[in-house]
């Protein structure tokens, strides 16, 4: 069955803009920045590592949760051959505080993992960048706004309990005379804006892809277990009574 909540913004638009301030404090002019987004580490056993950002969820005043991309396990420093065999992906979820590691290989079902950063790093941090962005109107975008302010992000602001802001990296996006549709993702869905069941969850989160084709409405495809107990993006939950907004690098 589809699960399906309406989550409504309380206030008008000032308290709205108010409360876009983020857990980053930003302005509403601003957008974190993907392009230099990352999460950074060293492990206990001396090995330091970096990893992009593609996803964000935030709460005024509480730690964000973060996304890093998908990418297929290797043998660290081998000499041999480099991916690993039965071949995996793995990808983390992080806050200054947690993190968890996303594992999917196939027939093995490799398990999750989620635990506090200083049981396995001496070093953890977390570089959310803003930068300079500008407000497109997505009834009202075109190709020649795309090219021109090309790359997108989107952020949503949603309320559950509290007012979550979710932002993520425009990846696909279409338009004809006013109607618009993204497509983009894996992106975060805090568990606190809708019920998914049989859907795994990351501090707190569903992986999900994200489908948008309306200023107030999002549709999700998250990541849980189908018929065959295998795990694909195929538990869809629709949200309703966002704010959805398409920032561009600042116009000239």
């Amino acid at each position: 069955m589809m699960n399906r909540r309406s989550a409504l913004l309380v206030g008008g638009s000032a308290s709205l803009a108010a409360a876009l301030s983020r857990c980053s404090e930003a302005s509403t002019m601003q957008a974190l920045d993907f392009e230099r987004a990352r999460i950074f580490w060293t492990t206990k056993a001396g090995i330091d590592g970096s990893w992009r950002v593609i996803a964000a969820a935030c709460r005024k005043g509480a730690d964000g949760i973060y996304l890093a991309p998908a990418v297929m396990a290797g043998e660290i420093f081998g000499t041999g051959r480099l991916p690993r065999d039965p071949p995996y992906s793995y990808q983390l979820v992080a806050t200054q505080k947690r993190h968890a590691i996303i594992r999917r290989g196939g027939a093995s079902e490799l398990e999750d993992s989620e635990a506090d950063n200083d049981t396995a790093f001496s070093l953890f941090d977390i570089f959310a960048p803003q930068r300079e962005s500008s407000l497109i109107d997505p009834e009202a975008i075109d190709q020649a706004k795309i090219e021109r302010r090309w790359p997108l992000s989107a952020r949503l602001t949603v309320k559950g309990s509290e007012l979550w802001i979710l932002e993520f990296p425009v990846s696909h996006i279409s338009s004809r005379g006013g109607a618009f549709q993204i497509e983009s993702g894996p992106a975060l869905i805090p568990r606190d804006l809708v019920n998914i069941p049989e859907t795994s969850t990351f501090c707190g989160c569903y992986l999900a892809y994200v489908f948008l084709n309306k200023p107030n409405q999002v549709d999700v495809l998250a990541f849980g277990r189908n018929g065959n107990f295998h795990r694909q993006f195929a538990k869809f939950a629709r949200i309703e009574g966002i704010q959805i907004e398409i920032l561009s690098r600042q116009s000239a």
